[in-house]
């Protein structure tokens, strides 16, 4: 059985990491017949092959649904009136309301069935009529497909649209038309009157997110500084409900029923206090998970706390090895695509590393033993951290052994027994929260010093290559004491510091024109530095940070220069955040301090000179062994040989794609294959997209492998 889960398990994740096209119905049952006639014919013991086709199945089964239910890109930016029912808890802000919205009719508009399970919505200007969790409403909606920016680094919106069954992004296009219409009592409502409570308990406290989030997952209250705060200590897993507070609620719940079962003789000749005491952890897990909104990661939490209660409960006690492997299976099976998130490989690897370190070991106790195991933790997870997060939190060791256990017993029992008690003696309810908080307010101040006084190691994005050493020197780390070569393990776990990992050639002299949505931002670097020409609108979606930034620190860059194009662009807007973010960068171009009649560096094998163009432009030449490369502010009909600049541009030139035009006429722009890569080979330049190199099926309407025989 243990094969078998571990087949499967790797199948889905086998599927998940590479799967570019959609798959059609035929690959589906290709594949269960497959299986299914490979479980009959094999002989016992070689059978687990089957179970890794079931996982490829399932999870092409599962890649069908979720597509089925996306909005058709044709249908992009389409209007439809939709009657159905608020599934999460509202985000309020100063101008805005954002929730997620499930469809259940059409009542006007072209949408095709199946509709999208579920849309993101923004609400500009609800006011007082603003939506509340659970209730049903009509709302006309303008709705757009599944997008976003596709860059060698950054978020990727696509992908986390994708995990979390999201089909359309959309706002209320005619708010007079909205209608809240007669609905059923819903978990969330409950969440959402229990976090206004605490609000009015609590008042204007600093730490009234992180109470709410530890309560009831609403987390829109904690602040982007305590965010940073618990990111670099390594304990942002302790302030959201996670595995450890579902197995804590479980342990706990399980302990008091099993000992309460034991002062009734006649309902123990019945069931054993054991099978009690574990049917009462998992009945208490499961209301918290619900609690907390049945989220993905609450999901996760709770099919590991059945796997291990069924198990108990049926009296066929696995090792923990197997436990973990019937877990992660079970897990899959609920979410195949819980692998495109950093919670999945996180929490299953803290628990491997666990398992590592005590099993076939004798038991120990005290602070020593447990200090080691943070410690073993800590180090474990310093591969995954440094590709999901890009910097290693070197105090997460220490910071954990004084956070989980006060976490455990100070904070999260005040604040479910204060849920609890609220209904029947507020007051209770309220000093619990309180004591909760004031506990929570010097755990963040001793964390907050930590932070402050020691940091996180920032590191560029790591190699495949690295993180396979790294992972080998974990597993030395791991390993008996006697193991030869564990002296190995520091060098190998070093290598996550010296990158950049630089995709693609070490010092090779590169271009990437980015995908911003709208205006021209090309980076020009060769492995240490970098050059940026052109900028973007400003507002939270600029250019500096959902592309430049990110990549300069995937890649340890240092940023040289930045060309403006032109003059009062209205792509001004990313500059002036650019500027805030990389004060000693050289500022050049159309109205700046350091205008000259021109311009050159040297970067690797390019040298770059800047030149004033027609009406106050300027442009970039790339000069170097390949054929020379132009960097103009916008693409017109007699552009030849290699040119970027921006295409499809308003009278305003405030709605342009960037793009590219090779030798040989074509035009490739960054709104249909992301961010454009050229790389100079020595003779001529090799134009790749990042829909190309690293495209799956949830980016660009799943059309990564036709963009692939483009270019």
């Amino acid at each position: 059985m243990r094969a078998g889960s571990l087949a499967f398990a790797a199948g889905i994740v086998l599927v998940v990491s590479l799967l570019r096209e959609p798959p059609g119905v035929l690959s589906v049952v290709a594949a269960t017949a497959t299986a299914l006639g490979w479980a009959l014919i094999a002989p016992r013991g070689w059978r687990w092959p089957a179970a890794g086709l079931l996982g490829c199945a399932w999870a092409l089964l599962s890649a069908c649904w979720l597509l089925a239910h996306e909005l058709d890109p044709g249908l992009d930016g389409t209007d439809a009136c939709l009657e159905g029912r608020i599934v999460s808890i509202p985000e309020v802000e100063s101008h805005r309301t954002r929730f997620e919205f499930r469809p259940e009719r059409q009542v006007e508009g072209k949408l095709t069935d199946p509709l999208p399970r579920r849309v993101r919505v923004d609400w500009y200007g609800a006011g007082e009529g603003q939506p509340g969790p659970g209730e049903r409403w009509h709302l006309c909606l303008r709705l757009r497909a599944p997008d976003g920016f596709l860059n060698p680094a950054g978020f990727d919106y696509q992908r986390w649209l994708f995990q979390h069954r999201i089909g359309a992004t959309g706002y209320v296009r005619d708010a007079d038309r909205a209608e809240r219409l007669a609905g059923r009592w819903q978990m969330d409502r409950l969440r959402a009157r229990i976090a206004e409570v605490m609000a009015e308990r609590l008042g204007d406290s600093r730490y009234l997110g992180l109470v709410q989030g530890l309560g009831v997952a609403v987390r829109a209250g904690i602040s982007d500084n305590q965010w940073d705060v618990l990111s670099v200590t390594g304990t942002a897993h302790l302030l959201a409900i996670s595995g450890l507070h579902i197995g804590l609620v479980a342990g706990l719940a399980g302990m008091l029923a099993g000992v309460l079962w034991r002062w009734i003789p006649p309902l123990v000749r019945r069931v054993p206090a054991v099978v009690a005491g574990t049917l009462a952890g998992a009945l208490a897990a499961a209301g918290y998970a619900a609690l907390a909104g049945f989220t993905l990661p609450t999901q996760r939490a709770l099919v590991m706390v059945l796997v291990f209660a069924g198990a108990l409960a049926l009296r066929r006690p696995l090792s923990p090895w197997h436990s973990l492997t019937v877990a992660a299976a079970a897990v899959l099976a609920v979410d195949p695509w819980a692998p495109l998130g950093a919670g999945f490989w996180l929490s299953f690897g803290a628990v491997a590393i666990i398992l590592a370190a005590t099993t076939g070991r004798p038991v120990q106790r005290g602070p020593l033993p447990w200090l080691r195991i943070q410690t073993l933790v800590g180090i474990g997870m310093l591969p995954a951290t440094a590709v999901w997060f890009g910097h290693l939190p070197l105090l997460s060791p220490l910071a954990n052994l004084l956070a989980v256990p006060w976490v455990s017993l100070l904070v999260v029992p005040p604040v479910l027994a204060g849920i609890a008690l609220h209904p029947l003696v507020p007051a209770w309810g309220g000093w619990l929260w309180q004591a909760a908080e004031a506990s929570l307010g010097l755990l963040m101040s001793v964390l907050g010093w930590m932070a402050q006084a020691f940091g996180a190691v920032e590191v560029p994005a790591p190699s495949a290559g690295a993180v396979a050493l790294a992972v080998f020197g974990v597993a030395l780390v791991l390993g008996p004491h006697a193991l030869p070569g564990r002296w190995l393990a520091g060098p190998l776990l070093a290598l996550l510091l010296l990158g950049p990992g630089d995709h693609g050639g070490g010092q090779t002299a590169r271009v990437v024109v980015f995908d911003t949505g709208s205006g021209l931002t090309a980076l020009l670097c060769d492995g240490e530095r970098a050059v940026v020409y052109g900028g973007g609108p400003g507002g939270g979606l600029d250019a500096a940070s959902v592309a430049v930034e990110p990549f300069l620190e995937a890649r340890g860059l240092t940023l040289e220069a930045w060309l403006v194009p032109r003059k009062q662009s209205p792509w001004d807007g990313a500059v002036a955040e650019a500027r805030q973010r990389w004060a000693d960068a050289e500022w050049l171009g159309a109205g700046r301090e350091a205008e000259t009649d021109g311009w050159s560096i040297t970067l690797g094998s390019l040298t770059l000179r800047a030149t004033p163009l027609d009406e106050g432009a300027w442009g970039l030449d790339v000069e170097g062994r390949a054929d020379d490369l132009s960097l103009r502010p916008e693409l017109d009909a007699d552009t030849a040989g290699w040119v970027v600049g921006a295409a499809g541009c308003a009278e305003d030139r405030g709605t342009c794609s960037a793009a590219v035009a090779p030798e040989d006429g074509r035009m490739l722009r960054t709104d249909e294959h992301g961010a454009l890569i050229l790389s100079d080979d020595g003779r001529t330049w090799q134009l790749r997209s990042e829909l190309q190199r690293s495209g799956r099926i949830y980016h660009r309407g799943g059309a990564a492998a036709s963009a692939g025989g483009m270019l």
